[in-house]
């Protein structure tokens, strides 16, 4: 392995702020067995970090679940972690340089904000004011 980055390039693009929202979302919530919110979790490693040990399941490869099987993990969790892990979803749905990579973020993040918790989703305009560095 060789010395660098753990974050990937296309992080240091975003504000701190927004670096800092998608921070927070990498763990998932320690009080219950959740293993769809798992899933979303080592995505979210994956697409943002270089991985420092491929032997360990922290970024363990394989599809995001449905929203249908990401509400019988919801049902059980903070809406603090629930917070983040949306923030750091709609973070990378706007701003991921690869546009397959956003578009699964998006998916997912629209997914939770309008079918789990009935709410409208920010446009990118609202998130870039919401999440800037303020000097």
């Amino acid at each position: 392995m060789s010395k660098g980055k753990v974050l990937r390039d296309w992080m240091g693009e975003l504000s701190w702020k927004q670096q800092s929202a998608i921070l927070s979302s990498l763990r998932g919530p320690d009080n219950f067995y959740s293993p769809n919110l798992k899933k979303i979790s080592r995505w979210m490693r994956r697409i943002t970090q270089n991985d420092a040990d491929a032997s360990s399941s922290y970024m363990e490869e394989g599809g995001l679940p449905s929203i249908e099987e990401l509400k019988r993990d919801i049902e059980f969790c903070s809406v603090h972690y629930l917070s983040h892990l949306i923030q750091g979803l709609e973070v990378v749905g706007y701003k991921h340089l690869d546009s397959k990579v956003a578009g699964i973020a998006m998916k997912c993040y629209e997914g939770l904000v309008h079918q789990v918790l009935h709410l409208n989703p920010e446009t990118k305009k609202q998130l870039e004011y919401r999440l800037r560095d303020l000097d």
